[in-house]
C-alpha cells in the first residue's frame, strides 16, 4: 500500500526521501531541545545515544552486517567518530542556546566547509566561481550570529566550531574502505556518541528522567534512525547534486518548529542569512555537477 503512494520515478522517490530525511531531523531537535530545559546535555546524547545504538544494531543485524564489526576499530572509523563525537556534543549545546532555524541554517554552510578545507588540506582545485560561491555562504553565516561584541556568544562561536567538525568528518568519511557497511561506520558512530555523552554526564550530573522526557528521547531516537535511514535511500536512488535543492527544506521544517513549539521568529537579518547560504550551497553543487559531468563527458 505504501509503495503504491510513492512516486515511480527514480528521481522523484530520491526527492521525497530527502525531503523525509530532513523533517526527521528536524523533529529529532525539536525533541532534544525541549528536553534540554530539563535535562543536562551529556544524559541526553548519552539516553538518546543508548536508543540510537539498539536500533541501528537491529537494522545492522536484519541486514547480516553484524558479521563485519570487526571494523569498527578502523582506524579512519573511529577518527570519523570523533569528529561527530565533538560535533554532537557543540550541536546539541548550542541547540539549548540558539534558536533552532538559525542553528540549522548555519550547519547548511557545511558542504562550503567541506570544498574549503578540501582546498587547504587536500590541495584541491577551487575556482574562482566556487569560492565566491564559499564566500558569500560564510557571509550568510556572519548574517546569522552578527559577531558585534553586543550580541556575540559563545555558542554563536560553538555554532560555526560545529560546521567544521562535521566538515572534517565528512572529508574522513571518504578515506573509509568501501568494504567497510555503512551500518557499521553508524554503529561505531552511535557508540562513541553515546560513551561521550555518558562521559560529560558523569561530570554535570544525572538527573532522574520522567516518564515524558523519555518519551521524547525516545522519539528523537527514532526520528534520527529514519533519518539516516532516508538519506541511505536518497544516495542509492538519485545523484546528490540533483536532490540538493530538496536539502533545504529542512530550513522550512526548522522555521517551522521554531515558530509552533519555541516561539521564534527570524529576524531581517537572519533571514538574508539563510536565503544567501542557500543560493550559495545550490550554486556550488551546481558547479560541482557541472565538473563531474564534464569529466565524465569524452573529449570529440
Amino acid at each position: 500500500m505504501i509503495q503504491r503512494l510513492l512516486p515511480e520515478t527514480p528521481s522523484l522517490r530520491a526527492a521525497l526521501y530527502m525531503v523525509l530525511a530532513m523533517g526527521s531531523f528536524v523533529v529529532n531537535d525539536s525533541c532534544v531541545k525541549v528536553v534540554g530545559r530539563t535535562l543536562p546535555v551529556g544524559e541526553i546524547i548519552g539516553l538518546r545515544g543508548i536508543m540510537s545504538m539498539a536500533i541501528i544494531a537491529g537494522i545492522a543485524a536484519w541486514h547480516g552486517a553484524l558479521s563485519q564489526i570487526g571494523h569498527i576499530g578502523s582506524r579512519w572509523v573511529l577518527i570519523r567518530a570523533s569528529f561527530d563525537l565533538l560535533g554532537t556534543v557543540a550541536f546539541v549545546t548550542a541547540l539549548m542556546h540558539m534558536e533552532i532555524a538559525n542553528l540549522t541554517a548555519i550547519m547548511q554552510a557545511v558542504p562550503l566547509a567541506v570544498a574549503l578545507l578540501s582546498a587547504i588540506l587536500l590541495g584541491e582545485r577551487v575556482g574562482i566561481r566556487r569560492s565566491t560561491a564559499i564566500a558569500v555562504g560564510f557571509i550568510g553565516v556572519l548574517f546569522i550570529v552578527r559577531p558585534s561584541p553586543a550580541s556575540f556568544t559563545v555558542y554563536d562561536a560553538l555554532a560555526l566550531i560545529i560546521v567544521f567538525a562535521v566538515a572534517l568528518r565528512d572529508l574522513v568519511t571518504k578515506r573509509i574502505p568501501a568494504k567497510i557497511p555503512t551500518l557499521i561506520v553508524a554503529l561505531a558512530n552511535a557508540g562513541f556518541v553515546t560513551a561521550g555523552g555518558l562521559a560529560l554526564g558523569l561530570y554535570n550530573g544525572f538527573v532522574w528522567p520522567e516518564p515524558w522526557q523519555l518519551a521524547l528521547l525516545a522519539a528523537a531516537a527514532v526520528f534520527l534512525a529514519s533519518g539516516y535511514m532516508f538519506m541511505v535511500a536518497t544516495l542509492r536512488l538519485g545523484d546528490l547534486s540533483a536532490t540538493a535543492p530538496f536539502r533545504y527544506s529542512i530550513l522550512i521544517f526548522a522555521i517551522i518548529s521554531g515558530v509552533a513549539v519555541f516561539g521564534e521568529f527570524p529576524d531581517g537579518w537572519a533571514t538574508a542569512g539563510m536565503a544567501l547560504i542557500v543560493a550559495a550551497g545550490l550554486y556550488a553543487a551546481h558547479r560541482e555537477w557541472l565538473l563531474r559531468h564534464s569529466a565524465r563527458t569524452p573529449a570529440p
